[in-house]
């Protein structure tokens, strides 16, 4: 039996499809100047002598070898170690195949250049509506992605990468030489700066570390951005962290001299976009140290919270649920196009096909019920993260009918409030948004007129909203549900009527007269 609840002023909302009333709430945190991210494209400054070449690496060793005797060439051949590649990805499927493969560490700008610090780069003589050139450094007997066009851009020889358990160096050569080696290449090649390696005072390697939060404008602390692997690059050479759950993350290597840290919105089944088809990324400073990003406002702010929330339903717990589509051989990214500004989000299906389009599309800011827009807080995007990413895996679960319109509205969205409203409450233990509708509010045209209902949600709290006070609130009396219960009956229903002949058939868990009358009061909306 259902513990009755006094139903109180509730400030209803419009679901995530819809609008809802939400207020940001300000702080006083701020971010070192240090760390302030340019909101914008990054820039290419100018183009640098690239140091790691095997020209250059040769005529370094010859000014070494003019200027001290006692170094000969028999202690260290050049040859290429590694190739730096530009590959000219023709569409975005072709895009997918290079991100399918891990060992491919790749960037969006040209890696022999100065740039400015940015969101995301699309290279300028590429339309919009193609993917950016890709550029990454590969060892030599890499062997290369077939069918996708490429440019080999420099022959290299790298004899210092330094990555935790791995020896990539595998010439024999005096360590010492091979610090003149690398610090002379510079020199020649106008690279050699105070922060590049010195003989005369020797550098110690060091680790790329940091921090990558945000500040919770709910509860009011900071939240790690956790799953968000964070690169650090020097040349050529990448390193990388995954960010825990605290924000905390530490580099797979180390470097000598400064690097550029830079960090992508996106892991292997899921990524934010910033364009039609440019991933949200953040281009970071070249420097020494740790690099922090505490986020408190702006786009990373917005693109920091989304990318946790769909982290979570894609990898934490979700108490069983089926996850979103992943990628896969002949299945794609999800993308989520991130909206700085207003807008209604929202997930259609016809939008991941070859991945030209972003399925899911969510947005900072909504319009309240009194005509005011407002920033969504914490809470509310996890909410709206949750119920279009509930919606990518209901779709697959009963893709080929959902195709054929052979799910009815009213069951499509109940299902993504229900699955929303149980996600966010593991994060934020309070929320409870929804399980005061009254069914006027289902019946308005704001909720979709009859589309939006708390009926999953009334299956799995313990609450009974029109037990006592009010016949404009369902009489819930129904308990002992889970949500992984539901889900594994979904995928045979079309309607609500579907759901309760599901759940009588499969499980004995409420008398079934009190769930037919249930039932009946929103199927006979």
């Amino acid at each position: 039996m259902k513990i009755l609840g006094i139903v109180l002023l509730i400030s209803l909302v419009i679901f995530s499809c819809k609008k809802e009333n939400i207020n940001q709430l300000d702080t006083k945190n701020k971010i070192s100047d240090d760390n302030i991210i340019n909101e914008q494209m990054t820039q290419l400054i100018r183009k640098l002598d690239n140091p790691y070449s095997v020209s250059n690496m040769k005529n370094a060793l010859d000014s070494i070898q003019r200027s001290n005797k006692r170094f000969t060439t028999d202690e260290l051949e050049i040859v290429t170690t590694h190739l730096y590649l530009k590959f000219k990805p023709k569409n975005n499927n072709e895009l997918e195949i290079l991100k399918d493969d891990s060992s491919l560490i790749l960037y969006s700008y040209p890696l022999d250049y100065d740039i400015t610090l940015g969101t995301y780069y699309h290279d300028p003589s590429i339309p919009d509506s193609l993917p950016t050139y890709q550029y990454c450094s590969v060892t030599v007997d890499k062997k290369i992605p077939s069918g996708i066009e490429y440019e080999l851009l420099d022959e290299l020889f790298i004899p210092d990468e330094n990555k935790d358990g791995i020896n990539l160096n595998k010439t024999k050569s005096n360590d010492d030489l091979v610090s003149r080696l690398v610090e002379e290449s510079f020199r020649l090649t106008g690279n050699l700066d105070s922060n590049t390696l010195d003989r005369k005072v020797k550098a110690s390697n060091w680790r790329p570390a940091g921090k990558i939060r945000f500040w919770d404008d709910v509860t009011n602390n900071w939240r790690g951005v956790e799953g968000v692997i964070v690169k650090a690059r020097n040349w050529f050479t990448t390193h990388q962290g995954i960010v825990d759950a605290n924000g905390n993350y530490s580099c797979d290597g180390t470097f000598k001299g400064d690097a550029n840290y830079s960090l992508d919105w996106e892991r292997y089944d899921f990524a934010l976009r910033e364009a039609w088809l440019d991933g949200a990324n953040i281009n970071g400073p070249k420097k020494k140290g740790n690099w922090d990003n505490d986020f408190t406002s702006g786009k990373n702010f917005f693109h920091a919270k989304v990318f946790l929330w769909a982290y979570r339903y894609y990898y934490l717990d979700i108490d069983g649920l089926k996850r979103p589509p992943k990628n896969a051989i002949l299945k794609t990214q999800m993308h989520i196009r991130c909206y700085d500004e207003n807008g209604v989000s929202n997930f259609k299906k016809e939008r991941r096909f070859m991945g030209l389009g972003s399925a899911i599309k969510i947005y900072s800011k909504e319009t309240s019920l009194d005509g005011s827009v407002t920033y969504a807080n914490s809470e509310r995007l996890l909410n709206v993260v949750s119920h279009e990413l509930a919606h990518a895996s209901h779709w697959e679960l009963r893709k080929n009918k959902w195709n054929n319109n052979k799910t009815e509205d009213k069951l499509i969205e109940s299902w993504a409030m229900g699955v929303a409203w149980k996600l966010t409450r593991k994060v934020y233990f309070n929320h409870n948004h929804y399980a005061f509708m009254t069914f006027d509010d289902m019946k308005n045209d704001e909720f979709g007129k009859n589309q939006y209902t708390p009926i999953i949600i009334d299956l799995l709290d313990n609450l009974n909203q029109g037990g006592c006070c009010s016949k404009t609130l369902p009489i819930d009396e129904i308990s002992g549900y889970t949500i992984k219960n539901i889900e594994d009956v979904l995928k045979d229903c079309e309607t609500l009527s579907d759901l309760k002949d599901q759940l009588k058939n499969k499980y004995q868990i409420i008398n079934q007269s009190k769930l037919d009358y249930f039932f009946n009061q929103y199927i006979n909306l």
